[in-house]
Formats: C-alpha cells, sequence, structure tokens
C-alpha cells in the first residue's frame, strides 16, 4: 500500500523534471529582485509575472519549496477543475495560502500566506506552465519578529557585586543584546543564551555582573539586526551601604581631595597649552591638507580607463549600442547563442576589460533613469540563477532602488547623498583593496568598499532592474566633469586647479533601431 501512494507523486515529480527546457517556452517567469519582508503573524504576498505579460488563465500555477509535489499550492485552468489530492499539497500549507488573481489576464499573480510563520523563511519557486512550455522564478522570503519588551532581575551577592538578568522571548532572527549604563558605556553580557522555541522563535537570556558600586543605572537592549528596530528596557542600582568614618580615612580623603584639585589644576593648565599649539598648527596646516586632499582627486583621476561593454556576458533582455558603450533593458527578449558567461536571471552586463593589479578609474552616466546598479565584480561569478550580489559572492557595488540609493552590503547599507547623481566615478585600487565610488555631480564620495583581499581578475559590473528608453552609459575618457575644481587656500598658490577630465556629458535620443543584438548609436549619447 505504501509503494502505490507514492507512485503517483513520483510520476508527477518524474513528469516536471521531464518537461522541455526553457528554450522551448514561449515566455519567462520573473520574480522581484529582493527578497520580500514579512512579521510573522502577519499576510505575506510572494508576486511573480510572465514576460511578455500574456494571459495565464488557461496555464497551471505551481508555488513550491524543493521539489514540485508536494507543492505549496496550485492553480489550474477552469476546464481542468480536477483539483491535486490533498495529500499532494505540504500539509503545513493547507488552509493558509490563497492565491491573488486579479491581473491573471495580464500574466501577474501573487502567492498570500495568512498567519507567516518562523518555518516559513526561505525560497519558493513560481512555476508557470502551458502545453509543454513552462518557466519558473525564484521567490525569497525574509521573516522577521519583534519579541517582547525585555525584563531584568537584580540579584545582590554577599561580595557585593550586583547580578543583572536579561530575559524576552519572540525574537526572529536570532537578536543582538547590549548592556548600557546612564554613561552610555557598553558592557558585554557575562552569560547569554538564544533558544528557539516549538514555532521557531528565540527566547534571549543574558546576564552581567558588576563590580563598580559607582553604577546607579543600567539598561539592557535587544535589537533585531534584520528590521533595525530594538526594545531597551532599564534598571535602577541601590547604592552600597557606606561604612563608618574613622580619622584616619577622614584624612586620607582630605589629602586625596587636595592632591585631586592640584591634579586637576596642572591637567587643565597643559591642556590650555595644548590647545593653544593645536590652534597655531591647525591655522598654519589646514589649507595644506585641504589642498592635499584636492590633489588626490586629481590623482584618482589620472588612473582613467576606456571601460566597453561585453555582448557575450548581457542578459537577453539587455539590448548593447553599437559602441559597447552604452545599455538598455526590454521587454523583449533576444534570441541569443548559449554561453556559460552570460547572465540568465539578473539583468546584468560586464565589462570587457580584466583587472588583476594596479588602479583603475571610469564613470558612468546615469542620468536621471532610476533602478540600476553598478560597481567591480570578480570575472567568475555566478552568472545563471539569483545568487545575491553581496560581498561575499564576489559583488562590489552601489545602486539606485526604490527611490533609494545603498550599498549592496549583505544587510543593504542606506547611503543618505546631498542629491541625486547624474554621473557616478568608480575607483579601484587592486593593490590596496579599495572600491570606490563618487558622486561626480559635485565631486562628493558616496562610499568605500575597503580592505579587501583580491584574488583574479575583476571586471566592471553593470545592471538595470526596469525597462525604459534611457540607457546606461559608459562616460568616454576625453572629458572631465563639469563645475568640480578645486580652490587651493595655501599662501604661495593663488590659482585654481581643476580635476582631470575624465568622462564626456552627452544626451540620448527616444529613437533606436534594432540591429541584431546592438542598437545603433546617435552621435551624441548619455544620461537623458
Amino acid at each position: 500500500m505504501v509503494r502505490k501512494s507514492c507512485l503517483p507523486r513520483c510520476l508527477l515529480t518524474l513528469v516536471l523534471l521531464q518537461l522541455p527546457k526553457l528554450d522551448s517556452a514561449h515566455f519567462d517567469v520573473m520574480g522581484p529582485p529582493e527578497p520580500i519582508l514579512a512579521m510573522v503573524g502577519a499576510d505575506a504576498e510572494l508576486p511573480c509575472h510572465l514576460s511578455p505579460n500574456v494571459s495565464a488563465e488557461h496555464m497551471e500555477l505551481r508555488w513550491f519549496r524543493r521539489t514540485p509535489s508536494p507543492a505549496v499550492f496550485l492553480y489550474q485552468a477552469p476546464q481542468e477543475q480536477e483539483r491535486e489530492p490533498e495529500r499532494e499539497l505540504l500539509p503545513e500549507y493547507r488552509g493558509r495560502v490563497a492565491l491573488r488573481r486579479d491581473d491573471i489576464a495580464a500574466g501577474r499573480a501573487a502567492l498570500r500566506i495568512c498567519g507567516v510563520r518562523a518555518s516559513d523563511e526561505g525560497e519558493y519557486r513560481c512555476l508557470f506552465r502551458d502545453n509543454a512550455s513552462y518557466d519558473e522564478a525564484i521567490v525569497h522570503l525574509r521573516v522577521a519578529a519583534l519579541g517582547s519588551e525585555p525584563h531584568i532581575t537584580m540579584e545582590v551577592q554577599e561580595s557585593g557585586e550586583v547580578r543583572l538578568e536579561c530575559t524576552s522571548v519572540g525574537w526572529y532572527p536570532e537578536p543582538q543584546v547590549q548592556w548600557r549604563s546612564a554613561k552610555e558605556e557598553k558592557f558585554l553580557s557575562t552569560t547569554e543564551s538564544r533558544s528557539p522555541d516549538e514555532e521557531g522563535l528565540f527566547t534571549v537570556a543574558a546576564s552581567v555582573t558588576l563590580r563598580d558600586n559607582s553604577m546607579d543605572s543600567m539598561s539592557c537592549c535587544i535589537r533585531n539586526l534584520l528590521l533595525g528596530q530594538e526594545k531597551e528596557v532599564g534598571i535602577s542600582i541601590p547604592a552600597p551601604i557606606s561604612p563608618r568614618l574613622t580619622p584616619w580615612m577622614v584624612s586620607v580623603a582630605v589629602i586625596l581631595v587636595v592632591l585631586g584639585l592640584l591634579t586637576i589644576g596642572s591637567i587643565f593648565f597643559i591642556w590650555r597649552l595644548y590647545k593653544e599649539r593645536s590652534r597655531e598648527r591647525r591655522s598654519k596646516f589646514s589649507s595644506t591638507e585641504k589642498l592635499l586632499e584636492e590633489l588626490n582627486w586629481k590623482k584618482v583621476a589620472l588612473h582613467a580607463v576606456d571601460v566597453t561593454l561585453d555582448p557575450d556576458t548581457a542578459h537577453p533582455h539587455l539590448f548593447l549600442y553599437e559602441d559597447a558603450k552604452s545599455v538598455r533593458l526590454e521587454d523583449s527578449r533576444q534570441k541569443l547563442p548559449e554561453n556559460p558567461e552570460r547572465f540568465d536571471s539578473w539583468p546584468c552586463v560586464l565589462g570587457r576589460e580584466a583587472f588583476t593589479e594596479g588602479r583603475h578609474y571610469w564613470e558612468v552616466e546615469v542620468g536621471d533613469r532610476t533602478d540600476w546598479a553598478i560597481g567591480v565584480c570578480r570575472e567568475n561569478v555566478m552568472k545563471k540563477g539569483f545568487d545575491p550580489m553581496t560581498p561575499e559572492n564576489g559583488f562590489w557595488a552601489v545602486e539606485l532602488y526604490g527611490n533609494g540609493y545603498w550599498a549592496l552590503t549583505p544587510l543593504r547599507t542606506p547611503l543618505p547623498l546631498a542629491g541625486p547623481p547624474r554621473r557616478v566615478g568608480i575607483f579601484l585600487d587592486y593593490e590596496s583593496g579599495d572600491i570606490s565610488f563618487y558622486n561626480m555631480t559635485d565631486g562628493s564620495h558616496i562610499y568605500t568598499f575597503p580592505g579587501i583581499s583580491f584574488s583574479g581578475p575583476l571586471r566592471p559590473f553593470f545592471c538595470l532592474w526596469s525597462c525604459g528608453k534611457k540607457p546606461l552609459t559608459i562616460c568616454p575618457v576625453s572629458e572631465g566633469p563639469e563645475g568640480v575644481t578645486v580652490i587651493p587656500e595655501a599662501q604661495n598658490l593663488s590659482q585654481d586647479i581643476p580635476l582631470s577630465r575624465v568622462g564626456q556629458d552627452s544626451a540620448s535620443g527616444d529613437t533606436h533601431t534594432l540591429r541584431s543584438k546592438l542598437i545603433s548609436s546617435q552621435p551624441s549619447r548619455g544620461a537623458p
């Protein structure tokens, strides 16, 4: 009986795995580029859509985790109303999932998970099937929970030491615990434990032992790093009982007070003398230091290189211009030869140039287009699938996404810029292990990935998240940024020193002619 019950499931899995490959499909399935974040107990929607936007009303839509069967959810066309048996669906999702299909006629669908649990975190696959054609996309779900208010218990030991213990429940993922004094001094926990309950939520217990009797209060702060939120509670520490004073103790106290006053007076005198001399040094060298800082900009510009795009790495939805300097993302997919170096999931393209030593600098005209990512990556990064673009996977980049600028660190670092850059400068110092980004609109620094140990070739990296006629353009090295000059303040210099010319302003038109995988260039091109 066990063999008969397993046979339909095995046959279904075998049939799905033996379906024709994506090369024969007439559509692509696209998922969101970033993970979906949901709170425990709330509802989460995992969207995916067809490209081009064709109707999916008569298709089969299957959501699953590791294997196609048992599935998380199955939608069948109206003419195929025979539903998959309940035993073919994962039991932990029964009654908790539904399909939002308001736009299914436009090829869009979203799986709604009600009452999200910690165990729901992970990778989901959205598969559309139309007869013999199918494709799937991956959606990542991140789950978070903000636990209860921390509670502190206090125990005064016979030695006079004070032991504090902080507890809280219901956190996900594992939180960070920090003890702080009233003076914002930080203390490490003496003991600390984080244990998951039956629902996967973490219970935190951390203790600290205080030997300093001068502490009048302490606080316990528990922080969820994924949400960037914390909960904190404080506790007052009773003062120790003062012993009875003796005459010799009073004498010692008076002597210590006198010595303390003399010491404070000496320190104040030395501090005043130090401040005066420091002020003289700053007035003497401030202009020279500023000049050296500005001249360092010029040093960066002297390493300008001519970067071009490599069509053999371009995603099929990316259209390159004839001069291999501009690229844009389209809804239509090109028929390109199979290439192990070609990106098949992220809409990315690499530069032809590979760097294994030295310093290199180039600029990219982003103009006023939205949703882009640029930077540097290892030549051998994974180009198949949806591996996160992080330094651990060989990517060092910044991006504009969702009206915000970010550094692509593991948890994404927000970049508070004074104004939107229309042109971004990228400086690579291979030996020093530094990758820096600059706003060439005003010459300001954006972000630096410091102290990286490189091994192997590095290549320029470009990515577009949204379609449009406005391209991303690599600036030629013949001209530099307009309006960025250096004004030295040293007494022995009296003229402005301009930055080296490393790029060229340009503008792009809205009409382009397709030629195979390339787009013909216009006489003047750049940010729209």
